[in-house]
């Protein structure tokens, strides 16, 4: 998703275990800073490492015995009846304001402002019946020599509620007496909520709800975050999860897409979950060129880059992936100059996840594509061939689809004098007819589609628009 040309609107922690007993609710926490984020991001800015993460793991019993069971098998059906024909498609808990601590009262308490709508804004989540929302808290406690972030259920006494209709959700929540360093909002029921990839693929045929994390600010004198968080849990055997920050507020700058999420479940799947062998449907081509053999590095650019969900995730990924010993992928991540400090900031992020030295090198460096179209690069653009150049949610706004293209095929020109022939893997969710202005753009310029794919998105009784794939080529 390129950043800045818009003409329209544009964590891991206390992530509950789907394995346990239906009555029993278990919180892992994993890729917490127990330091603020505005460190990290301080860290990020200066060139440093991010803050070291904290992992533990406990159990809570339910705290609500109205909440809805954890367990797999509870049926989800009255939850997601739809409004008026409407499918329900992926939603996000938004938050639309920073959460603020007010210590006016006899007690403190946390306000928060926040709504559920699609990764645009555009649509809001309007279920027949209303949905519970939970809010859990974490606080920092000294066991054993060690830090460590325990859980506490800020909705205990009424769990607040979204219900159709509704824009906006302005909730007032006592705190406990110890300093909460950080929060998860996601509805009540953990079958609403994607907590992993593997709940955005497959698609389950649910309609799903990302939560949304954010650090607290308990001083008055301390930095108000301007961030929150998205964590999505790996396939591995430890739950490793991957965690990128964007904005608050509904604008759709700095902010996660759906094609960029869902491609990264898929990816996911295909290089280490129950997919991962052998090479099959869909984009067999894609996986093969990921999971190949390599006597060098696979050089793989992403143009409009955004906050950096899909380059991030294709990096986490590869570092995973099973297979004989190669030399380390390269990833370079690539938008305007304004998209850095946000990609920056989730490249560090990773920096523990990607210390090994056979895990990929990830990078930023801005690529405007007015330049690009002219064969302009940056150092780092301009000093490799690159095999692969990913593209996701970035043929929206029809203004920017010439540079998007000849930025590509200039691409192509660069890596062709080194040897190597590029390939181009789109990503994108169809928001308006005049986008397929992009695929007559590439047909004209040389560039033929090798193969393709569609990938529902998580929703009931079908309906709304698949994410698509290509892997373009050029003779």
């Amino acid at each position: 998703m390129e950043l800045c040309r818009q003409t329209k609107h544009n964590g891991s922690f206390l992530c509950p275990d789907s394995q346990r007993p239906a009555r029993e609710t278990s919180y892992t926490f994993s890729h917490v800073p127990v330091r603020h984020s505005m460190l990290a991001r301080k860290c990020c800015l200066q060139g440093g490492d991010h803050p070291s993460n904290s992992w533990s793991r406990l159990k809570i019993p339910p705290l609500n015995p109205m909440l809805p069971a954890s367990s797999p098998t509870t049926p989800i059906s009255h939850h997601l009846i739809l409004k008026n024909g409407n499918y329900l498609a992926m939603h996000y808990i938004k938050l639309l304001r920073p959460p603020v601590v007010e210590s006016a009262r006899a007690e403190r308490c946390l306000r928060l402002v926040l709504a559920v709508t699609t990764d645009l804004g555009d649509s809001f989540f309007s279920p027949k019946d209303p949905v519970d929302l939970l809010v859990v808290g974490a606080y920092t406690a000294t066991k054993d020599g060690k830090e460590q972030l325990v859980p506490v259920v800020l909705t205990q006494r009424s769990p607040p509620k979204w219900k159709a209709g509704m824009r906006v959700l302005k909730l007032d929540l006592p705190l406990p007496p110890h300093p909460i360093k950080t929060i998860q909002i996601r509805p009540a029921n953990r079958q609403l909520t994607a907590l992993g990839t593997t709940d955005i693929y497959p698609a389950t045929g649910q309609g799903l709800i990302l939560a949304a994390f954010s650090d607290i600010s308990m001083e008055k004198s301390a930095a108000v975050p301007s961030v929150c968080f998205r964590s999505l849990r790996l396939p591995t055997p430890d739950n490793q999860t991957l965690q990128v920050e964007e904005d608050m507020g509904d604008s759709i700058a700095r902010h996660i897409w759906d094609s960029g999420i869902a491609t990264v479940s898929l990816l996911a799947d295909k290089l280490l979950g129950a997919s991962a062998t052998p090479i099959g449907k869909p984009m067999p081509a894609l996986q093969q060129l990921l999971r190949q053999p390599r006597a060098s590095p696979l050089n793989i650019l992403e143009v409009g880059c955004g906050i950096g969900t899909l380059g991030i995730g294709m990096a986490r990924l590869l570092a995973l992936k099973k297979g004989p010993k190669q030399p380390a992928a390269r990833i370079l991540m690539t938008d305007l100059p304004e998209a850095g400090e946000r990609a920056r900031a989730n490249i560090a992020r990773q920096a523990e996840a990607l210390s090994q030295a056979s895990a990929p090198s990830l990078e930023f460096e801005s690529l405007d594509w007015e330049d690009g179209q002219n064969g302009v690069f940056g150092e780092q653009v301009q000093g490799n061939a690159w095999d692969l150049v990913v593209v996701s949610d970035c043929t929206y706004n029809t203004d920017t689809l010439s540079p998007l293209v000849q930025t590509l095929s200039a691409l192509h020109r660069h890596s062709t004098q080194q040897s190597v022939r590029p390939k181009v893997f789109l990503s994108t969710k169809s928001r308006h007819s005049s986008e397929r202005e992009f695929w007559d753009l590439m047909a004209a310029d040389g560039w033929s589609i090798q193969e393709e794919a569609t990938l529902p998105l998580p929703h009931i009784d079908g309906g709304g628009n698949p994410i698509e794939l290509y892997l373009f080529e050029k003779k």
